[in-house]
């Protein structure tokens, strides 16, 4: 009875839709200090350089309403993090590079849409996979153990998106709940929901992108 239920759903984002497909990514670089802790369970302030590279491709599809758009946006996108840690006596000097996929799902309801820009609202979640690979170089006695987990994180959100050509702006405000970290989907309990829910907050970003 399920399946039937799933594809009475998904009929109307078939029938007389519209589909897009989208390419984006990000870079930033970024430095400062940080405490980590030591082998006698001290701490030491140590420096740190970062550098964030991700890619990702989204696929829409959605229809229009009586009022407004309807959106079904499924996206997956590749991150790396790259990250040295040194002191200014090099006693420490340590490098750390994170491979993730981040796979993600939402339904997007476009409240007005004028020319080359529209305004939306959006309810999803997104996942940040297990290191698919994890490079360290380590010379150092600081204990830097870095824990390989998955983490889901669903959101409410809200933006504008700026076209220009086949060029995208998209500036937007998002409450996020707090990350539930599982192994299993199934470990996921009503209690971690309901905590995650209460440590929401709220977060900005900027996203570029070129659609197709």
């Amino acid at each position: 009875m399920q399946k039937y239920i799933y594809v009475l759903i998904i009929i109307p984002f078939i029938s007389y839709s519209q589909i897009g497909v989208g390419i984006a990514g990000h870079s930033h670089f970024s430095t400062g200090q940080t405490m980590l802790p030591t082998n006698n369970s001290d701490f030491e302030v140590v420096n740190y350089e970062l550098r964030n590279n991700s890619v990702s491709i989204d696929w829409n599809t959605g229809r229009r309403l009586i009022i407004g758009e309807v959106w079904c946006v499924l996206a997956m996108t590749y991150n790396i993090k790259q990250i040295h840690y040194f002191t200014e006596t090099y006693s420490l000097d340590y490098e750390l590079t994170e491979r993730r996929m981040i796979p993600s799902l939402a339904l997007q309801y476009v409240l007005m849409r004028r020319g080359f820009f529209k305004i939306y609202s959006s309810l999803g979640s997104y996942v940040m996979l297990a290191n698919l690979n994890l490079n360290q170089e380590n010379n150092t006695n600081i204990d830097l153990s870095v824990y390989e987990y998955n983490g889901l994180i669903p959101f409410i959100r809200g933006g504008i998106q700026l076209n220009t050509g086949n060029f995208t702006i998209n500036p937007f405000v998002s409450y996020e709940f707090q990350t539930i970290y599982f192994d299993n989907f199934s470990e996921i309990s009503s209690s971690e929901l309901r905590n995650s829910i209460k440590n929401a907050g709220i977060r900005t970003g900027i996203r570029f992108g070129i659609l197709f």
